[in-house]
């Protein structure tokens, strides 16, 4: 039957959700079909893959469970739909008593087609793989989400970059199977979601936990590894273990022992989740690493939104498995799903996540001060000795203060903690008591209440914890607001500005490409895109972004100063001082802009004006945190 044809039949006149054309098919499946549609409502009509999740019920009763539980489980991917190499969700929708999810398309192919029989991938190559599936999982189950369907089939390549993306994620299939079976809620009955050969003999049973998803990545590196399909590999007889090496005798002990534990029999012998797999990993001796080929650094600014062909239904090899156990009611840590059909693999944006990075090492020219900043967190930075003439303008790279916003934050250009204070956001497959308390709490998040004004609510509360710095608070309040009204700019850009402050860069630039997205032309969210760059140490993209912010708002002050930072940090300081004499002439109030004047002229070795500039901050900020240091300094410079 061509459903596609039945549809377009019977929808010509009316968009899905009042905006989605469908423009072809990709797949069908036992609980619906999947489409590539066209968003009428923004410009351009940009494409989008739209998955269309179909009740098997007809009365009200169950028909309003079906619809509660959708709505739950949306919430949850559009909260995990930050992350760089995970599709974004970009709206859900009931049209006609069916739930439908639109989400971004993604150009590239399946991991499936890379791995051959008769050509196994060199060490180097597994490495990078599992490294790259691994950073993007730690954040998966730091969200405590646990994926349930990895297998070669769920991996995009994306071409933009070659990066990894993480698809078809087991929530919707829980949503698919629920909807289907309304009853199933009501038992003592799990269904097992995933698939023969990725999937542990614990999630067999019904009960997945993080490390379920360790092992099939695990046996994803050993099948690149070997060219071997997991259900070919037999185990041992007396332990239940993997018994793969004889395939791989070229591999190295210490990458065979890492794959070993992440594919250990016995759950508790694996390891805990993704994030201490990638530690292992990371730990591999340095020769392993040093030749490494990592794909490119994926460039927010050039994202696309395209689309790869899935195939309609499973290889026999890529089968989903779905078997009914008796199982304790799920916890926090061990949701379970439902399907009982293979699903058609599509490009879905159902979870999200970002990898803190470590701090960048300090050199031997480097000491760990204390900073005033947001967290009093210490952070290393490049000390000024009156010895070295090729210190100065380095040096003070370190130590120039970038204002990220009107609120007093200071950090430093290059040796920023990247990794601390990583904020983890718990996101549970099922209601949270967390944005239950929160959205109570509130009083504006109920059934009748009208989803737009408990977003624009929500986006009010947001908006005063930034302004009076309280990120934390802020940060899961955009999140819902983004999970019921999508299409918020305003609501993007704050989450951007406030992972910013919790020194999350990378998740920061994906809420800041969602702002740009539906606001090409947003000046605010061109600069903090900017200075989450800064913080990843990419003075020239940070650059650039700042170029379009001043061009779009050239009074742009903190623009100017951040502009001025990234050119000393591009050995550019007499364009610096031009970018930092704009920002103080436009603001001459503000210590921040008249401090890194002071290190632009100290880059520049004029002295006795460095020792002005600082002087001025210290006047309007008697306490600041590094004028009086670099004054000092430069006095030293120059005798006094």
């Amino acid at each position: 039957m061509n459903f596609l044809r039945l549809f377009q039949s019977t929808n010509q006149l009316k968009p899905l959700g009042g905006r989605y054309e469908v423009i072809s098919q990709l797949g069908a499946g036992g609980f619906g079909h999947t489409f590539v549609a066209r968003d009428m409502h923004l410009p351009g009509q940009p494409q989008c893959v739209l998955k269309q999740l179909k009740p098997q019920v007809s009365d009200a009763e169950s028909l309003q469970t079906a619809r509660r539980l959708f709505d739950t489980e949306a919430r949850v991917l559009y909260q995990l739909g930050n992350h760089e190499q995970i599709p974004r969700l970009l709206a859900h929708f009931e049209d006609n008593q069916e739930f439908y999810l639109a989400q971004e398309l993604i150009e590239g192919h399946m991991l499936s087609e890379e791995l051959s029989p008769t050509q196994p991938w060199s060490e180097p190559q597994v490495i990078a793989l599992l490294q790259d599936l691994l950073q993007v999982l730690a954040f998966v189950h730091a969200q405590n989400v646990i994926h349930r369907d990895i297998k070669p089939a769920n991996l995009i390549r994306r071409r933009l970059d070659n990066r990894i993306i993480l698809i078809d994620f087991g929530a919707v299939k829980q949503v698919s199977t629920q909807i289907a079976n309304p009853q199933g809620g009501r038992t003592n009955m799990t269904i097992s979601i995933g698939t023969a050969g990725y999937m542990p003999k614990e999630q067999l049973g019904g009960t997945p936990r993080f490390s379920s998803d360790v092992y099939a990545v695990g046996m994803i590196g050993i099948q690149a590894l070997t060219g071997i399909h997991p259900k070919q590999l037999i185990e041992d007889p007396r332990t239940g273990e993997i018994q793969w090496r004889n395939y791989a005798q070229q591999v190295s002990s210490e990458l065979a022992s890492v794959l070993e534990q992440m594919v250990r029999y016995d759950y508790r012998s694996r390891y805990l989740n993704a994030t201490h797999a990638l530690e292992a990993l990371q730990n591999l001796p340095a020769q392993l690493l040093e030749s490494l080929p990592f794909p490119q650094s994926f460039s927010p600014a050039s994202a696309t939104v395209a689309i790869t062909q899935p195939s309609t239904s499973p290889t026999a090899a890529e089968e989903t498995v779905a078997m009914t156990q008796p199982s304790p009611p799920p916890t926090a840590t061990q949701e379970t799903t439902a399907s009982t059909q293979p699903q058609p693999n599509f490009t879905a944006a159902q979870e999200t996540a970002a990898i803190p990075q470590p701090p960048l090492p300090p050199t031997s020219a480097q000491e760990t001060v204390p900073i005033s900043d947001f967290s009093s967190q210490k952070m290393a930075v490049g000390s000024l000795t009156p010895t070295s003439s090729a210190v100065p303008t380095f040096a003070v790279a370190q130590q120039l203060i970038q204002r990220y916003s009107l609120k007093p934050w200071h950090f430093i250009a290059f040796f920023i903690a990247l990794g601390g204070g990583f904020l983890c956001i718990k996101v549970l497959l099922s209601p949270q008591p967390i944005a239950q308390t929160q959205t109570e709490a509130s009083g504006v998040a109920t059934s009748n209440v009208n989803p737009e004004k408990q977003a624009s609510e929500l986006l009010k509360q947001a908006d005063l914890h930034r302004e009076k710095d309280n990120y934390r608070e802020a940060i899961p309040l955009y999140q819902q607001a983004i999970a019921l009204k999508a299409d918020q700019p305003e609501a993007h850009w704050g989450l951007c500005y406030s992972l910013n402050f919790m020194g999350k860069p990378q998740e920061a630039i994906a809420a800041c490409n969602q702002a740009l997205a539906l606001n090409p032309k947003y000046p605010e969210a061109l600069w903090s895109k900017g200075s989450a760059l800064d913080q990843l140490e990419k003075p020239r993209e940070s650059l650039q972004l700042y170029d379009q912010a001043l061009k779009i708002n050239p009074n742009y002050v903190e623009a100017w100063n951040n502009k001025g930072v990234a050119l000393l940090n591009l050995n550019r300081p007499q364009e610096a001082l031009a970018a930092f004499e704009k920002a103080t002439s436009l603001k001459p109030d503000w210590a921040d802009a008249w401090a890194n004047r002071g290190g632009a002229l100290w880059s520049l070795k004029r002295y006795a004006l460095a020792i002005k500039s600082m002087e001025k901050a210290l006047q309007i900020d008697p306490d600041h945190p590094n004028a009086n240091d670099l004054r000092q300094q430069a006095r030293q410079q120059i005798g006094r």
